[in-house]
């Protein structure tokens, strides 16, 4: 089949899949004062089609389709967001072979290590698989029995990372930026490593394997005061060291340095001064978590995954309406009320915070300028918005 034969037929059955949508969401309504159980019925295979439009809106703008979690398609513009509903749950139903035909095509489904994987591959690579599964360059031995748990967790937090940066049009390329999950003795006395640290090197990310365990993640927390760790946030903190040199150059580095600090001076004696001493004094007025005022570079890595952070939170609010459309200037107001929000449902519900952390006017000009830094980079607006028109 050529591209353009295949072309028609995705474009036919599109309208094929909003047709269908359109009757089953009509039904939805007529059944609302109805039988639960048909009313269920109908809720799930609304939910079906509308996981499938949201695929297919993927393709349509050239995104890939997240095979852990629901994918963002129907970004700010896009036609069909009214069909991007219940993307909490992950819609488990398989996909019938046509329709996986028409939207994938044999020829584009990625395959890693034996699993197929519903992001595509890339067209131009021989490997078959996509830009998240060839930027993994060691994952965790699979025959360890919970290895396949901690790997499942480890990358989606990836994918996660990887639509943040795709979607703020930097740069991910498989070659340059990789990706490393391994074990150390502490969790697995049969592996070398006495110790894997969490860190970045030359574009390689190191993850230690073990942080995809709640208990252990939990402990480490507690272990270095931290209010709040997460795979997602090492990832994103791990990502800025990486994107630093990229977005921020010598006309940039004068502003960078009277924000942040000199990054290319005395990294370790700072860090050991901070594992040693503790946060300076008054750490709160100046940086966003304690750990970024042990030195410039790490408070960048931190500033910059706070802004992803903010970013994703605010454009998933939006999505799912619990706050409107908001001026792009006004990103810290429309934050800051919806975190005290949901910080206030998750203290109901006998929880931490969500989001344990202070925007002072220091830390929001930070962010800004990450922001500025990276739309500078790419071109491209990328404010930590609300803004879903």
């Amino acid at each position: 089949m050529s591209e353009a034969e295949r072309a028609h037929d995705f474009w036919i059955w599109l309208q094929t899949v909003d047709a269908e949508l359109e009757a089953v969401e009509a039904r939805v309504a007529r059944l609302v004062e109805g039988d639960p159980e048909s009313r269920a019925v109908a809720h799930v295979e609304l939910d079906q089609l509308a996981h499938v439009r949201r695929q297919a809106c993927a393709i349509e703008q050239g995104l890939p389709v997240d095979p852990f979690s629901q994918h963002r398609a129907g970004g700010r513009g896009c036609p069909h967001r009214r069909w991007r509903r219940h993307r909490s749950r992950v819609v488990r139903q398989p996909l019938t072979s046509s329709v996986r035909g028409l939207l994938l095509g044999q020829d584009r489904s990625c395959f890693f290590l034996g699993d197929r994987c519903n992001w595509l591959r890339d067209p131009g690579t021989a490997a078959g698989t996509c830009i998240s599964c060839r930027s993994s360059e060691t994952i965790p031995a699979l025959s360890k029995p919970e290895n396949r748990g901690r790997w499942r967790k480890l990358e989606q937090a990836k994918r996660r990372l990887i639509y943040d940066l795709l979607s703020l049009g930097l740069p991910v390329d498989a070659s340059r930026l990789r990706f490393v999950f391994k074990e150390d003795q502490r969790t697995n006395p049969d592996v070398h490593e006495e110790h894997v640290s969490i860190g970045h090197s030359q574009g390689v990310i190191t993850i230690n394997a073990a942080e995809a365990d709640d208990v252990y993640r939990e402990q480490m927390r507690q272990l270095m005061n931290e209010p709040y760790r997460t795979l997602l946030g090492h990832f994103r903190h791990e990502a800025g060291h990486y994107y630093f040199d990229l977005v921020v150059d010598e006309a940039l580095r004068q502003e960078t340095r009277r924000l942040f600090g000199d990054e290319s001076v005395g990294y370790d004696e700072a860090l050991r001064r901070h594992y040693r001493d503790g946060p300076r004094p008054g750490w709160e007025q100046h940086f966003i978590t304690s750990y970024a005022s042990a030195h410039p570079a790490e408070d960048w890595a931190e500033t910059f995954a706070h802004f992803l952070h903010i970013r994703s939170a605010l454009e998933t609010a939006g999505d799912n309406g619990l706050i409107s459309v908001a001026d792009v200037d006004d990103w810290q107001d429309d934050f800051i009320t919806l975190a005290v929000k949901v910080n206030d449902v998750m203290r109901s519900l006998g929880l931490g915070d969500a989001y344990p952390f202070v925007i002072t006017a220091t830390v929001a000009e930070k962010i800004d300028f990450v922001q500025r830094a990276i739309s500078r980079f790419t071109g491209r607006p990328g404010a930590p918005s609300s803004a879903a028109g």
